[in-house]
């Protein structure tokens, strides 16, 4: 296999064979084949650069793993259509565009998520964590840091449900996922709720990775092949 390209804002956070790529949202439309573009034709502007953002980042990985010139499309609940031997994830965040792709050989599945390092709301708190998770950061950090920590649990938590939904066939929600943050390794533990874990193949939740820089604060969740 070709070794994996890893670029510099989430190469890192995967290990093993998971090629990585990133590139600013900007008017990139022309890149898009026409199928490609058909599909966000009547989308606002900004879509359309955040669709297009995430189509360049993947198209030189696929060609690496043997898809040159494949066109990204659609499945109906909007998430990327992967060649059938791939798996992979995008995700984007005002200026940025990230992505992560992987022979399925190699992974059950994978999961990425941006998002600006910046603290959200305490409105939005109870949103998008358990009571466990608040329990938990109000143990591990100065109350001044907890609207950021919260971001970070945002982050892994989208990046541990496009990592499972493939796996699942079903939406479910931000309290079905509870994040366990270890901030010394820069890793964080996924504990989803049984009624989605029995629908996972083999009951494995995926491994999570996390890091901030320069402004942005990233999460890499993956499932590696059996």
């Amino acid at each position: 296999m070709t070794r994996p390209t890893r670029d510099r804002w989430i190469g890192d956070l995967f290990e093993g064979p998971v090629f990585t790529a990133s590139c600013p949202v900007t008017d990139c439309e022309d890149d898009l084949m026409p199928e490609e573009r058909a599909i966000i034709a009547s989308a606002v502007p900004k879509r359309r650069r955040e669709f297009a953002a995430g189509r360049r980042c993947v198209r030189e990985l696929l060609a690496q793993l043997g898809h040159p010139g494949f066109p990204l499309l659609r499945n109906t609940d909007r998430t990327p259509r992967w060649p059938a031997e791939i798996v992979g994830s995008i995700s984007h965040s005002g200026t940025l565009c990230v992505a992560a792709i992987a022979a399925r050989a190699s992974f059950t599945s994978l999961g990425v998520d941006v998002e600006p390092d910046a603290a959200l709301a305490p409105r939005l708190w109870r949103r998008i964590c358990t009571a466990a998770e608040l329990e938990q950061l109000g143990r591990s950090a100065p109350v001044a840091e907890h609207g950021r920590l919260v971001r970070l649990v945002f982050s892994a938590k989208e990046a541990t449900y496009k990592s499972v939904h493939p796996l699942v066939g079903t939406t479910f929600g931000l309290l079905d996922i509870e994040i366990r943050i270890d901030s010394e390794r820069r890793r964080f533990t996924p504990r989803l709720a049984d009624t989605v874990v029995v629908r996972l193949p083999g009951g494995r939740a995926p491994e999570g990775s996390f890091a901030r820089r320069d402004g942005f604060v990233f999460a890499a969740a993956r499932i590696p092949a059996l």
